[in-house]
């Protein structure tokens, strides 16, 4: 039997790791698009492979390590090495967790940043959206990210406004107050098989 996808997502500074971590604490398996796109950029790896045979060695520190902002700084100035690069990276990140869904049994949660963003259907048979009031966001990624306000607010402004995310899905968990505030959110919406 498939395994019951719950996405969760969430802007920055919300606290989906919060959330994650409180999961795995409780015998949940989840499955974070972060961390499966640490795996595909590692040296060697098929997608950095392919990387190289598209875009050249340039981007790679002479370890074998992605060298993370000359790419991104050839990914914003040029749309065709744009678009190759979320091809051949969204195509194996998509693969590896696909591969961890299926060997999951019961329900399975994935935590997809820009899940709302992204154009690939994850047919999640439900999204939890974590979220905060903006500036107890800020102020989190802010001390997370050893960030000043201008470099957040702007990331902040590069993401899907929080009003639209909330009109996409009705499971809302808010995150303005205590852990365990936020456990008792997590664990009511558990109990409810949503």
């Amino acid at each position: 039997m498939a395994a019951k996808r719950i996405g969760i997502t969430g802007g920055i500074g919300a606290g989906k790791s919060a959330v994650t971590d409180y999961l795995r604490s409780k015998g949940f398996v989840v499955i974070d698009a972060d961390e499966v796109q640490r795996e595909a950029t590692r040296p060697g790896e098929i997608a950095m492979l392919q990387l190289a045979e598209e875009i050249g060695d340039d981007i790679f520190l002479e370890d074998g390590e992605l060298n993370r902002p000359m790419l991104a700084d050839l990914m914003f100035s040029d749309p065709d090495i744009l678009f190759t690069v979320n091809l051949i990276l969204h195509s194996d990140i998509r693969a590896r967790m696909e591969k961890k869904i299926a060997a999951a049994e019961g329900t399975v949660f994935l935590s997809i940043p820009l899940l709302f963003e992204s154009k690939e259907r994850w047919d999640c048979d439900a999204v939890w959206l974590v979220t905060a009031d903006e500036d107890v966001r800020l102020s989190r990624a802010m001390a997370r990210d050893g960030a000043d306000e201008e470099a957040v607010r702007a990331r902040m402004s590069a993401q899907m406004p929080e009003e639209e995310k909330r009109a996409l899905t009705g499971i809302v968990i808010e995150n303005n107050g205590t852990l365990a505030q936020l456990y008792a959110n997590i664990d009511k919406f558990i109990a409810q098989g949503r």
